[in-house]
């Protein structure tokens, strides 16, 4: 064997095996806070990080790291997408403010 022969066949070895894709990173907003247009309240969102894989919808913090948590994932089902589905995670078990219930004098 030749000693380009030997060169070739020890840098084939060495090639960095292929690395898995990683799950898709996204951004978005959920509203915590009603605008108040009476008071001049513009209201309040947060915001949402979460991942999808293709399937799978699991919130991280602001680095990408899941969030631990019994809610902090969610398999899709037909018809719902990514995007809705993370800003519902992220509103579980948080009690949304300045709601006021409309006036039930009406309903019979």
């Amino acid at each position: 064997m030749t000693w380009t022969a030997k060169l070739k066949a020890h840098s084939a070895s060495k090639q960095p095996k292929p690395r898995k894709p990683r799950a898709a990173r996204y951004t978005t907003l959920a509203q915590t806070r009603r605008p108040n247009e009476e008071t001049g309240d513009p209201g309040e969102v947060m915001a949402v990080n979460y991942r999808f894989d293709g399937s799978t919808v699991t919130l991280t913090d602001a680095k990408g790291s899941p969030i631990d948590g019994e809610k902090a994932s969610y398999v899709l089902q037909p018809g719902q997408t990514a995007e809705r589905i993370a800003t519902r995670l992220a509103l579980v078990g948080r009690e949304r403010t300045s709601y006021t219930a409309p006036d039930a004098a009406w309903v019979v």
